[in-house]
């Protein structure tokens, strides 16, 4: 987990994306033991990372826009 976070994290350009798997870390990391066996990612993992961490970064922006909203 810690090798992903660092080599994935480093590739993702945009800060927004940094945070966004910053968020997902946490709850990948507590269901580690269930992703023990998986040292090697394929392509498709990677898209389906990239689209989770896009979705959580989407998700970021809607959260903000409401609390604004509210103040």
């Amino acid at each position: 987990m810690k090798m992903l976070r660092k080599t994935y994290r480093q590739a993702l350009k945009a800060n927004e994306l940094q945070d966004a798997l910053d968020q997902l870390y946490p709850t990948w990391a507590d269901e580690q033991a269930a992703m023990i066996h998986t040292q090697i990612l394929s392509p498709l993992d990677l898209l389906t990372l990239t689209a989770t961490v896009d979705n959580r970064r989407e998700i970021t922006k809607i959260q903000r826009a409401l609390e604004e909203k509210r103040e």
